[in-house]
């Protein structure tokens, strides 16, 4: 019971830092010489950033069906978008990773939960700011809109990743992982490893097989009992077909 209050007692805190984000209205800065429309975009968001929020692992940021009064840009660390159920279970559905938005769907609630994977360190943007700056600037709606359209896409092409053998699953993980992150050699992979199997679909038993499997082919090596060396990323692509 003291450890639900005390659970209860910081998620009511954070809540309370998050209201205290003022959504004060930015003109919209000027372009500089050679900034691309992301770059641009990019740019304006943050001046509406107020934090940082920093939030330790574990940590739930929101829960399906709360209001989506904000939108969150990740700067360190790794947060899962999650769905639970009345039984207990969980199902991770996307890792959003560092440099990253998340919490913004367009809808007015959130329609997952999302969880610092990791301890984190997140900016946080007032949503009526942010779509207050891009009825203003069609550059910001656009790039608003290719993010969750990269988003959406990520949640298709994983619906259709656990429908497949676990090699694949695992090999298309690694490769989209260290795509994203821009690291194509040393990957690490900072999310609990429970958290991986759950997010493939797998038992963490047949993780750690795969992951073995993929060893003994020299297809990748363990740097460190959290970060793998993708020896053969040529072989590992071909996984993913």
């Amino acid at each position: 019971m003291l450890q639900e209050y005390a659970r209860l007692k910081t998620d009511l805190e954070f809540r309370q830092r998050l209201h205290e984000v003022r959504g004060d209205l930015s003109p919209v800065p000027a372009a500089r010489n050679g900034e691309d429309e992301p770059q641009f975009a990019m740019r304006s968001i943050l001046a509406l950033q107020r934090g940082p929020v920093h939030c330790p692992r574990n940590k739930m940021i929101f829960i399906e069906g709360d209001p989506a009064e904000y939108i969150f840009l990740l700067i360190d660390g790794v947060v899962r978008s999650c769905r639970s159920f009345s039984d207990g279970n969980r199902s991770i559905v996307c890792f959003h990773i560092s440099g990253e938005l998340f919490g913004f769907n367009g809808e007015q609630t959130h329609s997952l939960s999302a969880e610092a994977a990791t301890n984190t360190t997140m900016l946080v943007l007032k949503r009526s700011a942010v779509l207050a700056m891009v009825a203003r600037d069609g550059r910001i709606a656009n790039f608003l809109l290719a993010n969750t359209t990269k988003q959406l896409r990520r949640l298709q092409e994983h619906a259709v990743l656990i429908s497949r053998n676990a090699q694949c699953r695992v090999a298309t993980f690694l490769i989209d992982l260290s795509l994203r992150t821009g690291k194509t050699e040393c990957l690490n992979l900072s999310m609990p490893h429970r958290d991986i199997a759950d997010y493939l679909g797998l038992e963490i038993e047949t993780l750690s097989r795969v992951i073995t499997e993929f060893e003994r082919s020299g297809l990748v090596a363990r740097a460190s009992n959290r970060t793998l060396v993708l020896k053969n990323r040529t072989q590992l692509m071909r996984m993913m077909t």
